[in-house]
């Protein structure tokens, strides 16, 4: 099996780093039932916070988790892998265990992870960095048990490249998986094929989690951001770029007060209580969408009116590889950063430096979004699943590996709606949440 080491390059150099994204995919929810409540847009988190445990768009649970994209490692979840089903360009069924509801999933580069009703967490998929969490380096193509600390339980999850974040109900983080970078937070680079604690301040209480290739971030209960792992582009926003294996504070705009964040590839995002947009971290491809390609070693604020018609207040945010999307009061979703996969869903295959609006089919309202690496998803109003940017492995889940630089339906059956959405900044995948 590949090193999985040799994939940490710096993203960028030919447009976005392929090698950190070499596998994948992406996650629904969706309901066989008279049609759900929309979520407000403004509970439609992006699906690397954890306040909305690392699904957009989730109301209700669901014991139906689709899956579509890549499988070379059985990242699907549905029992195929490899040779025999090395990709699915429409969504198949995660197998999960009898019983078990489903209220959140995430997707690494090639590792998926569901959270239950019963504060436990699934993983599948790639192991070959300990990303499951179970105890080995076996990889799975049906969800397995981590192991987790006896009497926890989890209330959001997020997955990195080849690292896995979990929130405990008292409001500390577990991370397990690939550590070169420090990205696991507890002190040291040494892999853990089982959950460790991380290494937080006294007294501080974690609420949202994001995790990011190879960095990971924390909402803390007064509205600050936690940092900790690769910092090679400045991605944790502390004034650096050296890299740390226990948590530092991102410095933020005095008397700013966070409410959600989202780690990308190699850049990070967050939004502050006045529903103004956050970025730092690598930006070569416009990802910060400050009207520049400077990487920024602590956070800049950016502009979110592209333009034409209002868009109205942010109200989520996602990022992927090297680009990010935001969702607004208007059911508006937004798009800048690296486009030549269509990733930015606005009819071009151009990178933009400043937000542009994503062409959503007329008259659609977007209720939750969720970014893959090369991909957008948004959930809209009417319970359908859009999906646009790169397709080669199916992640689009539109019945074909065709590239689409707008909005395409993803292929649920007729009678399925929709009630959440996920996917992960470094996946090749989508998940749909059926209630």
């Amino acid at each position: 099996m590949e090193d999985h080491e040799h994939h940490h390059q710096v993203p960028g150099r030919s447009g976005c780093c392929r090698r950190l994204v070499a596998l994948g995919g992406a996650l629904l929810l969706t309901a066989a039932l008279p049609a759900l409540q929309a979520v407000p847009a403004a509970a439609a988190a992006a699906s690397g916070n954890a306040s909305a445990a690392a699904v957009a768009g989730a109301s209700a649970a669901a014991r139906t988790l689709l899956d579509w994209g890549n499988n070379a490692f059985g990242e699907l979840g549905d029992g195929m892998s490899g040779l025999s089903s090395p990709y699915s360009d429409v969504p198949v069924k995660v197998k999960l265990p009898a019983g078990t509801t489903v209220l959140a999933a995430a997707a690494g580069c090639d590792h998926g992870l569901a959270l239950t009703s019963a504060g436990r967490v699934l993983a599948w998929g790639d192991n070959n960095e300990d990303q499951l969490g179970d105890g080995s380096t076996t990889s799975r193509d049906t969800p397995v048990q981590v192991k987790l600390p006896a009497g926890t339980k989890i209330t959001a999850i997020s997955a990195g490249c080849y690292h896995s974040l979990a929130l405990t109900s008292a409001g500390r983080v577990l991370a397990w998986g690939y550590n070169a970078f420090g990205e696991l937070g507890d002190g040291s680079t040494t892999s853990r094929d089982t959950p460790v604690q991380v290494k937080l301040p006294a007294g501080t209480k974690i609420t949202a989690i994001s995790a990011g290739g190879y960095q990971s971030l924390a909402l803390t209960s007064a509205g600050r951001v936690l940092a900790w792992g690769d910092n090679t582009n400045g991605q944790l926003g502390n004034g650096s770029t050296t890299s740390r294996d226990t948590p530092v504070q991102v410095k933020l705009p005095a008397g700013t007060k966070i409410t959600a964040i989202s780690a990308g590839g190699y850049h990070s995002l967050a939004l502050t209580s006045a529903g103004r947009v956050l970025a730092w971290g690598y930006n070569a491809s416009g990802q910060l969408g400050n009207g520049s390609t400077t990487s920024r070693d602590t956070p800049v604020t950016i502009a979110t009116s592209p333009g034409g018609p209002p868009v109205g207040k942010v109200t989520a945010l996602s990022a992927g590889c090297n680009h990010s999307l935001a969702l607004t009061s208007r059911g508006v979703v937004l798009a800048w950063g690296f486009g030549g996969d269509g990733q930015l869903g606005d009819g071009s295959m151009a990178d933009r430096h400043t937000a542009v609006r994503v062409k959503l089919p007329a008259g659609t309202k977007a209720t939750a979004i969720s970014a893959g690496c090369l991909q957008g998803l948004a959930l809209t109003s009417a319970a359908r699943v859009l999906a646009w940017g790169e397709n080669s492995v199916g992640q689009l889940g539109d019945g074909t590996t065709t590239n689409r630089d707008h909005p395409v339906a993803v292929k649920l059956a007729a009678r399925l709606k929709a009630i959440a959405i996920a996917a992960g900044s470094t996946a090749e995948q989508g998940f749909a949440f059926i209630g």
